[in-house]
Order: C-alpha cells, then sequence, then structure tokens
C-alpha cells in the first residue's frame, strides 16, 4: 500500500495552522479606535505571534515527515534556522504584546533588541555549522562532529528554556498590568485581558510540557519521546481552538470601541433615562461637594451608592455625557486637583509625592504617567512653569 504524505496527527496540525491563519485575517479585521492609531499595536502583535505559531509548526511538520525528509530541501539549513526563529521569537513578541496593552512600544529604541538576540544566536549557529533536518533530530546526533553536536545541542537548550523564560517575564507583566489598570488610564477592555490570560496561561503549559519534555528525553524511550512530541503539538492544537472559540463567542465585544464616539444613539440613550438631569446633577455634586475622586479606592459601584445613582446609569451617563470611562473620569479630575495644588502659594512647600496623595492618587508611577497623558509635561514641570507665571504677574 503506499504511503500517506501526511499520518493524522500531521493532518491536525495542518487544520490548526489554517486556523491559526485564520485568527490572524480575524485580528487584522478588528477597528481601531478613530484617532487611536497606537491601539492598533497590541493586535498587530498578536497576529505576529500568531504567524510565529504557524511557522514553528509548519517547519515542525516539515522536520518529522518522513517524505519531507527525503526531499532536497532537508540538506540546508533554511528549517532548522526557521523553525529556531520563529518558536524564539514567540515569547519576546507575547512579552511586547502585553506591555503594548498598556501604552504604545517605541521600537526604535535599541534596548528592545535584546529580546531578539537568542534567536539570531540560534540561525547564526545553525548556518555557520550548515546543520540540515537530518541533523536536527536527536537520533542522529551521534553521526555528527563533535563540535556540529555541540552546536546542535546549544540551540536545542535555547529553543526548550528560552520560551519558559519568557513565561515568567509575562505572567510579571500581566500581574503589573492588573495592579496598574485602576490607576491609570485604562485603555484596556476586559476582554482583552481575557484573550491575553488565555493566550499566556496557555503557552505557559506548552512551553512548560516541553522544558520538562526535553530533560526527559535521555531518560526515556524513542516511541515515548515522540509520544510527548506529539502531546506537545496537541496542546498547541488545543491553546489555537480555545482562542478561536473566545473569539467566536466574544466577537462583540471585541469590536466594541473602547471611547463612545458622540452619535445619536448615545443621546437617545441619555433622554430616555428618567430625572436626567437629576441623575447628571448628582453625579456632578459627586465631584464638586463630595469630592469622591480624592477617594483612592473609589470604583463606579461605591460611587454610584453615594450619590444616589444606580452603577448602570452611572456608568451609561460618564461613557456618553462626559465621553470617558470610569477610571478616565476619575483620574482626570484627580489630575485637575493635582494641577490645582501644584500651582497653589499654600503648597509650595509641599513635595510632589504629598500632592500625589491629596489628589487621590495612591501610585507614584500612574499618577506620573496619567499627569503627563493629560498635561503633556511632568509635575514638576508643571509646577514649575505655574510658579513663573504667578511671579510673571505678581511683579506686573
Amino acid at each position: 500500500m503506499k504511503n500517506l504524505l501526511l499520518n493524522l496527527h500531521e493532518v491536525v496540525i495542518v487544520l490548526t495552522i489554517i486556523e491559526t491563519l485564520l485568527l490572524c485575517v480575524a485580528l487584522g479585521l478588528l477597528p481601531a479606535n478613530a484617532g487611536q492609531a497606537p491601539r492598533k499595536q497590541p493586535r498587530r502583535l498578536l497576529q505576529v505571534f500568531f504567524l510565529l505559531v504557524v511557522g514553528t509548526l509548519a517547519t515542525t511538520l516539515i522536520t518529522w515527515n518522513a517524505s519531507f525528509q527525503a526531499m532536497a530541501i532537508a540538506n540546508y539549513p533554511i528549517i532548522p534556522a526557521l523553525l529556531s526563529a520563529c518558536l524564539l521569537l514567540q515569547g519576546p513578541v507575547l512579552f511586547f504584546y502585553l506591555r503594548s496593552l498598556s501604552r504604545a512600544i517605541n521600537f526604535h529604541r535599541w534596548y528592545h533588541g535584546v529580546h531578539f538576540l537568542p534567536a539570531l544566536v540560534a540561525v547564526t549557529v545553525i548556518f555557520t555549522y550548515d546543520l540540515s533536518i537530518y541533523d536536527w533530530v536527536p537520533t542522529h546526533w551521534p553521526e555528527l562532529l563533535p563540535a556540529e553536536r555541540m552546536a546542535m545541542a546549544f540551540v536545542w537548550a535555547l529553543f526548550k528554556c528560552s520560551p519558559l523564560v519568557y513565561v515568567l517575564a509575562c505572567s510579571y507583566t500581566e500581574y503589573r498590568l492588573r495592579q496598574q489598570l485602576r490607576q491609570m488610564y485604562s485603555a484596556i477592555s476586559e476582554r482583552e485581558l481575557c484573550l491575553a490570560d488565555l493566550v499566556l496561561g496557555g503557552f505557559f503549559i506548552h512551553w512548560f510540557w516541553s522544558f520538562v519534555a526535553y530533560f526527559l528525553g535521555d531518560y526515556v524511550s524513542g516511541e515515548t519521546n515522540d509520544l510527548l512530541g506529539i502531546l506537545n503539538n496537541y496542546l498547541t492544537v488545543i491553546l489555537i481552538n480555545a482562542v478561536f472559540l473566545f473569539g467566536w463567542r466574544n466577537t462583540r465585544q471585541l469590536l466594541q470601541q473602547e471611547h463612545i464616539a458622540i452619535t445619536d444613539i448615545s443621546k437617545d440613550r441619555l433622554q430616555e433615562m428618567p430625572q436626567i438631569d437629576e441623575k447628571l446633577k448628582a453625579v456632578e455634586d459627586g465631584i464638586r461637594q463630595q469630592r469622591l475622586h480624592l477617594e483612592s479606592q473609589i470604583n463606579l459601584e461605591r460611587f454610584a451608592e453615594l450619590v444616589g445613582v444606580k452603577p448602570r446609569e452611572l456608568s451609561t451617563i460618564i461613557n456618553d455625557h462626559y465621553q470617558q470611562n470610569f477610571f478616565e473620569f476619575i483620574n482626570s479630575q484627580r489630575v485637575e486637583e493635582a494641577k490645582r495644588l501644584l500651582a497653589a502659594p499654600e503648597c509650595v512647600g509641599e513635595t510632589v509625592l504629598d500632592i500625589l496623595y491629596k489628589s487621590g492618587f495612591n501610585s507614584q508611577s500612574a499618577f506620573h504617567r496619567f499627569f503627563k497623558r493629560m498635561t503633556g509635561m511632568t509635575p514638576s514641570e508643571y509646577r514649575k512653569q505655574a510658579h513663573r507665571l504667578l511671579t510673571a504677574v505678581n511683579s506686573q
């Protein structure tokens, strides 16, 4: 009987490659907010991440398939180099994706290039020693020259260990992201965070399994080693399907704009709300009289309770009337208070840290970031400018 080009496991990988490409296309169709080009960056990075997954799966398929091993391409280092580059770049790109959820990343800065060094080193070693698909397979390593064997072992160590390091870095980045979310400009939706959780959690399992399988390889039989590799591939399949189902179930929420534009529909929502004038006044009084924004732990539910408005109605008022989400609204009021205190003559002896806490913030980094985002300068620069203007007015 004629041998099949692909076995059942490889057919599943091919279907996963197609599914991952569909995910890339779907991410490209998600609209970015008008006037907010940097918000495209997380989706573009996630697209690049999934394209690297495609590259990893495709080159893995070529490397381990007997039919492809018999082709001329198996004699050249291009496939091992692509496989190494695709896998070693996944960690940095996932790391940058998580960081871009809170702020745009300037890739022109030199230190970002450090993250791509493992991939560059692996590709350089593979081409330097002219390592082919045949050389890549561990069972063939005894046939290699000692220098080639050491080079191949070095690349495999990078290949199996580097991604796990990035999982730990990504986990810390996401922890910081959630810590900052309530204290800084919030352009991050809960759906985006859930998607980030899914991708990060899934690839943590995938890469940890790969890491464990790498160290078990010398202590188990060839059949068991092959089974570990197949299970590792299926972890990728499960993850991609989970992401695909998540996107399918949450398409509507992911397509929603973060900043709601002024439309007739939003006007209707306010006009149809009973006693809208009284509720708008209650929100204003919550800021002007009760000064609720100065409470460092204020949230939507507590604010709504203190002003006598239902949380859902308060959210609608802030979104449609003030064109902000709740945390943008609160933090913008805090910045206005900070500006007043920084310029006040009676606060000259107080430090910026004192002003930070008096204005309702409880995070120094978030205060500086949000203040600069709104004013275009740091708190210290704003204070110096305000005092210069005050001195000029007094001298006249």
